[in-house]
This record gives structure tokens, C-alpha cells and sequence, in this order.
């Protein structure tokens, strides 16, 4: 069994095959002159543990070229960001449920599927496959035992925080909006005060940070000491990081999109997984 790293997560890849005692497969990725991808495995084993983030249109058509390349062995793949787990019903009439379309294509080849805190439960349904793997547990212990208070930003992500505060053994709110008029809304914790504290706010996906650096901006000017952003999956669409480190917030994030704020792997979650369907 060897694992063979996808072009967006060479790192992790490189934990994992540490981990698991794997040998790492040898890989080349190229582009033609067109834009089309090439994609070569060179040598692949009889079972093959293949990691690719789904985190851009590109990443899902080197993932398929990659799995054709080893149509003919059996392969456990790790999508550690699943790409499109948002649009996982359809909205309005005609819409394609584009997860559902995703995981039709990737059950075409793999036997299991480990992904990391998928977006939704409504998104993990349309798998036959899947193991969702829970990588709060592991934010928690990044801050075990540190005198901070976690946040989650919205009552939708309390449960996340929740788990995450627990190990970290800290106490936990969430972020309450509360409209005074047509052009104000507050933004405060529920019950907490964070005053003088050092605040995380918690979440699985940041994605533009709109919502954070609202929050944090309120959080600064009620008295906290400093604010961090933590998140299982940071995306940072549209400048989103240098937004926020304008507002003075510290980004940390794990590893499932491969970035400079990449500071808690989830290697170990993902390779203990493995050993226990392998």
C-alpha cells in the first residue's frame, strides 16, 4: 500500500505516509500549453491511499485524471477539504446539486472516503462511502489548558465550538446579532464578557471573513485583549487573510488546505483512520 499525494496536499500526503509507515508514490503533474492537466502515478501499489483538497475546479479535474491513472487498484481516498459541500440541495428549480454530483463520481472509484468536517449533514448524505472524520477535538488541544475564551460566530456552529472548548478546557459562547434599527446590528457573544480576554471564535470554514472581521472589530472596541480566527478549512477567498490581520486577527488553520497559517495537522486524525479500515 503506498499513498500518492494529489497536487494540493503534498504536505499532509507527507504526514500521513509518515504516520502509517507508507511509502509515498511517485507523482508528476504537468500543464500544456492549452491548460490541460497531465497526470502520471509512477509507482503504484495494489491498495493506494490518494489525498487531494478539493479546493479550486482544477484540484477536482487533476483528482479525477489521478484516479484513472489507478482505475485498475483498489483506493481509499482522502478529500481532507471537500470542494462543493455548500451546494448540497437544490434551491431553485433546475439547480444541480453539485455534491451529489461530486460523490457519484468519486464513489466510481474509491472503496472508502475520509473527508474532514464536510460542511453539512445534508452534504454527507448523498455519500455511500464516506467517513467524516471531527478535527475540533484537535483545534481544541492546540489551545488546551490556555486562559482563552472560545466563540463560535453563529448559533449554527455552537456544537463545533462546543467540542473544541471542551478540550481546550475553556468556557464557550457564541456570537448573537441583534438588529437595533434598519441600518444597526449588534454583534456581541450571548452571555459571556470579553473584556480583557484572549478570544478564538471558532469555526469549520473561512471563506471571505466577512462575518470575523465584523465580529472582531466589536469584540476589540468591548475591551478583549486579541482575537484569533481558528478554523478546520481555510479557503480565504478575496483577500480574505489580509483583511482580517487588517482588524488585528491572527488566522490559525489546519492543514486540509495546505496554507501559510496551516499550524494544526490533521495527519494523525486521518492516518488513524486509515489504520483501523486498512
Amino acid at each position: 500500500m503506498k499513498v500518492v499525494a494529489g497536487n494540493t496536499s503534498p504536505i499532509l500526503a507527507s504526514r500521513i505516509a509518515k504516520l502509517t509507515g507508507l511509502k509515498l508514490a511517485k507523482t508528476t503533474f504537468k500543464k500544456f500549453p492549452d491548460g490541460e492537466i497531465y497526470v502520471r502515478v509512477e509507482d503504484w501499489d495494489g491498495v493506494n491511499v490518494v489525498v487531494q483538497s478539493l479546493s479550486s475546479n482544477e484540484s477536482i479535474v487533476s483528482l479525477m485524471l489521478l484516479l484513472d491513472a489507478l482505475n485498475d487498484t483498489e483506493i481509499i481516498l482522502v478529500i481532507p477539504y471537500m470542494g462543493y459541500a455548500r451546494q448540497d440541495k437544490m434551491f431553485n428549480k433546475g439547480e444541480a446539486v453539485s455534491i451529489r454530483a461530486l460523490a457519484k463520481l468519486l464513489e466510481s472509484y474509491a472503496s472508502k472516503i475520509l473527508t474532514v468536517n464536510i460542511h453539512s449533514k445534508d452534504a454527507a448524505k448523498h455519500f455511500r462511502k464516506l467517513i467524516n472524520i471531527d478535527a475540533m477535538p484537535t483545534i481544541g488541544k492546540h489551545f488546551e489548558n490556555q486562559d482563552v475564551v472560545m466563540l463560535s460566530p453563529d448559533y449554527g456552529s455552537y456544537e463545533r465550538v462546543k467540542v473544541a472548548a471542551k478540550v481546550a478546557n475553556c468556557e464557550f459562547d457564541y456570537l448573537e446579532k441583534n438588529r437595533i434599527d434598519a441600518e444597526t446590528v449588534e454583534i456581541a457573544p450571548k452571555k459571556l464578557n470579553v473584556e480583557g480576554r484572549d478570544v478564538v471564535i471558532v469555526d469549520d470554514i473561512i471563506s471571505t471573513g466577512g462575518t470575523i472581521v465584523e465580529a472582531a472589530k466589536v469584540l476589540l472596541s468591548n475591551g478583549a485583549k486579541s482575537v484569533k480566527a481558528v478554523c478546520v478549512h481555510a479557503v480565504l477567498a478575496n483577500y480574505a487573510l489580509n483583511k482580517l490581520q487588517n482588524v488585528g486577527v491572527e488566522v490559525i488553520a489546519t492543514d486540509t488546505i495546505e496554507r501559510i497559517v496551516s499550524k494544526i495537522s490533521v495527519a494523525e486524525l486521518i492516518a488513524n483512520s486509515i489504520d483501523q479500515i486498512t
